[in-house]
């Protein structure tokens, strides 16, 4: 998925709307690149020595620790997790779907345990088209900041601030580009993806933090800016909710470990975590949640007694929220 804030305050509602109920806004200098990042506001267990201790957590902990854990989760365990194509691919020279498909499994097969995002794939147009768009829509009179949740491997910063040297080398003078990466590894990836052209130097940093930690985002200012995200609400880790009818309360799921079969399973608990109240709230007041379509299904549920098993984007709420604290403040563009 990829998102891009633009413009005024005004085209911010949603933002607006999940900060009004309130989070913390103080505000800090970079987090330390050198460590580990942790997820401030999602990981409210540290899942590696609960488990481990036959403790529980929630689903949106224990997926935020087997991704993020500094010494088992996928992104430290798999230094390579994300994968990085050094050259980019010539499409006028792949003849059709199957060409194409083809070139991207042996691309796979050669990188083993990488996977690739759309920036990497379609590089350097990817990140050329955001760079116009930014270009297009930016005020000129300020110089232009970006910020970039989730730098992957710095494709996309590095592809960007090209676009704007090649193009417009008046705004490149000028321009920061600085990367909210959650991952240490990634964060020393990145530095050293857009670093390796000297020019970019002046231009680039990273906060190594999670984006959900308004310190992350340092000091706010006035200054107009762009935020992109490219893989990311749909990739982060969310909760599970459950219900026996549309009538009946809503149940937290809980990942236990059996202390039988030590293995780990799940376990519905009455809902009492604030987040997943929080969540289940704000979407009930989505527009379009009691629509026609809607409202038959529910209907439909509740004369043939169907339970309910959802996922609800926790992940994406509390992201936003104190990231909306600090792009309201920082003038979002």
């Amino acid at each position: 998925m990829a998102l891009a804030l633009h413009r005024h305050r005004h085209s911010l509602p949603l933002l607006r709307h999940l900060a009004s109920s309130g989070l913390g806004n103080g505000r800090v200098g970079c987090q330390n690149p050198a460590g580990y990042c942790r997820a401030a506001g999602i990981s409210t267990h540290d899942m590696a020595a609960e488990v481990t201790e036959h403790k529980s957590s929630l689903v949106r902990d224990y997926i935020h620790s087997a991704l993020y854990e500094p010494h088992l989760g996928y992104f430290a365990a798999k230094s390579n997790a994300v994968g990085a194509i050094t050259e980019p691919i010539w499409f006028n020279r792949i003849l059709g779907r199957a060409a194409y498909n083809e070139y991207l499994s042996n691309l796979y097969k050669q990188h083993d345990i990488s996977w690739f995002t759309p920036v990497e794939v379609f590089q350097p147009w990817y990140g050329y088209a955001v760079a116009e768009y930014i270009l297009r829509t930016m005020d000129p009179s300020a110089p232009l900041k970006i910020y970039e949740v989730g730098g992957g491997t710095g494709t996309c910063a590095n592809n960007i601030l090209t676009y704007f040297k090649l193009r417009a080398p008046n705004v490149y003078k000028t321009m920061t580009y600085t990367s909210v990466e959650i991952s240490a590894a990634l964060a020393k990836k990145q530095k050293a993806r857009v670093e390796a052209v000297k020019s970019h130097r002046g231009h680039f940093m990273v906060n190594c933090g999670s984006a959900s930690d308004p310190r992350t985002w340092g000091t706010a200012n006035a200054d107009p800016c762009y935020v992109v995200m490219f893989e990311v609400l749909d990739n982060l880790p969310h909760d599970l909710v459950y219900r026996e009818t549309p009538k009946s309360p809503w149940l937290e799921t809980w990942v236990v470990r059996n202390q039988t079969s030590d293995s780990l399973i799940e376990e519905r608990r009455s809902l009492q975590d604030p987040l997943i109240k929080r969540c289940l709230d704000v979407i009930s007041q989505v527009p379009g949640t009691s629509s026609l379509v809607a409202s038959a299904k529910s209907t439909l549920s509740r004369l043939l007694h169907f339970s309910e098993l959802s996922w609800i984007p926790t992940g994406c709420l509390v992201l936003t929220i104190p990231s909306s604290y600090a792009l309201l403040s920082f003038s979002t563009r």
